[in-house]
């Protein structure tokens, strides 16, 4: 990691965003102090009422999962007593809410798109500048992807070499693009019912159908799809 000197950021999240990054609980799994404490300091020093746990091997991670409420966790791939990269399905299956970043010195060109495809939120190299990581981390607190261009790129390579080129986005009609922006955006159901004048059952029925035409299971994966097509 990278960390310089000082740098400010002007770091001011819109009103959606700063409700979604009120009080995030990070949890951050390394097993090299350095690490943790340089993101320790970079979290407080950026980000308001962000509160932070530490775990330096897989059975610290566990065991501080089951005892706290952790919102977000930062990764390694390689922990002292394990390979994390084995752990994520069972991360993601007994605390299906935690948004996960991978912060590793393992390539991404190897990992990156398979961690995506887990569930993880976002793939970050400890080789990347204190700016495109205080980007990263600004985008996973308001549960946002963070994905670089180098592996973007290499998803729609592997996208056109398979014939799945096309944009999946192109499939929704006008009001499921509509309904899709609102969910974007972090509005629920009943919000989006209300500014589009629409039945609560109605928004739900848009939403399953929307999640089906994409291929995704939930928000998360429909901002990590959205990012990868440069949906605005």
């Amino acid at each position: 990691m990278k960390i310089k000197g000082s740098l400010t950021l002007p770091l001011q999240p819109n009103d959606s965003a700063r409700k979604q990054m009120s009080s995030p609980h990070i949890l951050i799994a390394d097993d090299h102090a350095v690490i943790r404490t340089g993101l320790k300091y970079l979290l407080a020093r950026h980000f308001k009422d962000v509160v932070t746990g530490e775990a330096d091997a897989c059975s610290t991670l566990t065991s501080c999962l089951e005892k706290e409420s952790y919102t977000h966790l930062i990764l390694d791939m390689q922990l002292g007593d394990c390979n994390s990269l084995e752990r994520i399905p069972e991360i993601l299956s007994n605390h299906p809410d935690i948004l996960i970043l991978v912060y590793t010195m393992s390539p991404e060109a190897i990992y990156g798109k398979r961690l995506l495809q887990m569930g993880v939120l976002s793939f970050l190299s400890k080789e990347e500048e204190e700016e495109t990581l205080i980007h990263a981390l600004t985008l996973f607190l308001q549960g946002r992807p963070y994905i670089s261009e180098a592996l973007r790129s290499a998803i729609e390579q592997e996208q056109g070499r398979t014939g799945q080129s096309a944009n999946p986005f192109d499939e929704l009609s006008e009001r499921e693009m509509a309904v899709l922006r609102f969910l974007l955006q972090g509005l629920r159901v009943k919000e989006i019912a209300n500014r589009l004048d629409l039945k609560m059952s109605t928004v739900a029925t848009y939403k399953v159908r929307i999640f089906e035409k994409l291929n995704v299971n939930n928000v998360a994966d429909m901002h990590r799809l959205a990012d990868v097509y440069h949906l605005g």
